[in-house]
């Protein structure tokens, strides 16, 4: 991060490191005054990451290749160091999220001046979200800050100068896909990059650098990736890097589907469910099925799951609420403090308002900016919506919020008018979900 401190005047650097100091105060107040219980997903990362430090991985005694190793490794080689429990995991997460607000200064730095970069890294830093991700037993923390080190690297100006770098970015990317395998679609952005702006990011035979520069992306994201593939091919039976995509895309396309997870028929499925390459095969064969046999109910589902994924922090609020005996996390959510819900969705629902029409002022390095977003979105759209998902995208707003306060009087009359109709279109379809969401946890 050399680069930032070179552009950066001493006060600048001062309010830079108060900045950091006191959002890593809050996040060590909260490891010393908050204990959350381990439930779902946290519970598996734990199981994975002990069965790692016992020599293999596996869940109930069997080797297995149920999410990307990248998580489990973290936390097993915490506990390796530091012990058992969640103590010292938080703290590192906090330490990490503290780099990660320092990386998204450094991207801000490509469209804001220094003065509204340091208030993004701001809210990026103190918003409520981000903060209690850091104290969780989830992955979030951590694939936010390798997701971010890569768009860190690819919106450099002089990428198409530096072989290193885009390696750099390949090894970085491929990190990030063991630890969310959801982020793998986005590779492609980086080829169709090249290849869009072959003519003005290289000076002779474009068309063979561009090749070059994709094949030594993809050769970065192989070098960390396909080790852990083999690994799955020779243990499991299956090259996929997580054998979860199959049930996640059948849990979007199935009759009694609803856009998000439900278990309700897994058993009565016609295959052996011990098998993982076989569970995760069959379920995508089924889905398919569903999806090509019912496209019209498909499209629908496909806009619920984005729904879902747009939804209020309902996951991060859970996480820290008691759930009892029989509860549904809508009884939970029901439950929260009122004070803590607030504190929680009123920063978020403000970001993502304001961020839907900054993001429509942005005008250059947009592709990444966009591509990012758009997949991520095509991603879940596909396979099934989580609220819990939205954290990723969460800095693309932030910076459009910034966005939007910093730009001049009479600048949005400049936005292409297709532009106003998608930030208009996507403002009142935000308004909707949570409008909706809000009155089923009101009447329910």
């Amino acid at each position: 991060m050399s680069g930032i401190n070179k552009k950066l005047m001493k006060n600048e650097k001062a309010i830079l490191i108060l900045l950091l100091g006191l959002s890593f105060l809050i996040r060590i107040i909260l490891l010393f005054t908050t204990d959350p219980t381990l439930r779902s997903d946290s519970l598996d990362y734990h199981a994975l990451a002990f069965s790692l430090l016992e020599g293999e991985y596996s869940l109930n005694g069997k080797p297995t290749a149920y999410v990307g190793i990248g998580y489990p490794a973290f936390l097993s080689a915490v506990f390796f160091i530091a012990g058992e429990g969640q103590f010292y995991v938080r703290l590192v997460q906090s330490v990490i999220d503290v780099f990660t607000a320092l990386i998204f200064f450094g991207i801000s730095r490509n469209f804001l001046n220094v003065k509204y970069s340091l208030i993004s890294l701001a809210i990026f830093s103190f918003f409520p979200s981000n903060i209690l991700y850091s104290q969780t037993i989830l992955s979030e923390p951590l694939f936010g800050f390798f997701s971010m080190a890569v768009l860190y690297i690819l919106l450099k100006d002089n990428i198409a100068k530096k072989p290193t770098l885009i390696f750099s970015a390949g090894v970085l990317f491929g990190i990030a896909v063991l630890i969310r395998t959801a982020f793998l679609p986005a590779f492609l952005l980086v080829p169709i990059y090249f290849f869009l702006n072959r003519k003005k990011l290289f000076t002779a035979d474009s068309f063979s650098a561009a090749v070059k520069y994709c094949l030594i992306f993809i050769a970065g994201i192989v070098l960390i990736v396909a080790p852990w593939s083999i690994r799955n091919k020779v243990m499991v039976g299956t090259f996929s890097p997580g054998t979860t995509s199959g049930i996640n895309f059948w849990m979007g396309s199935n009759p009694k589907a609803t856009g998000t997870y439900n278990f309700s028929d897994e058993k009565d499925l016609p295959f052996d469910y011990s098998n993982e390459a076989e569970r995760d095969k069959e379920y995508f064969k089924i889905g398919l099925e569903y999806a090509v046999s019912h496209p019209l109910n498909y499209l629908k589902l496909a806009i619920k799951k984005i729904g879902y994924l747009f939804s209020s922090e309902r996951m991060t609020v859970n996480y820290f609420n008691e759930t009892l005996p029989g509860q549904s996390s809508t009884d939970v959510y029901r439950s929260a403090n009122p004070f803590f819900f607030m504190l929680v969705n009123i920063p978020y629902f403000i970001i993502m308002l304001l961020g839907t029409w900054g993001l429509m002022l942005i005008r250059k390095n947009l592709f990444f900016i966009y591509g990012f977003n758009l997949t991520w979105v095509i991603t879940v759209s596909v396979f099934v919506g989580l609220a819990r998902y939205h954290y990723v995208l969460i800095p693309f707003f932030i910076l459009g919020t910034i966005m939007f306060l910093s730009v001049r009087k009479g600048s949005f009359k400049e936005i292409h008018i297709g532009k106003k109709i998608m930030a208009a279109v996507f403002t009142l379809f935000l308004l909707t979900v949570w409008a909706v969401e809000f009155y089923l946890l009101i009447n329910k």
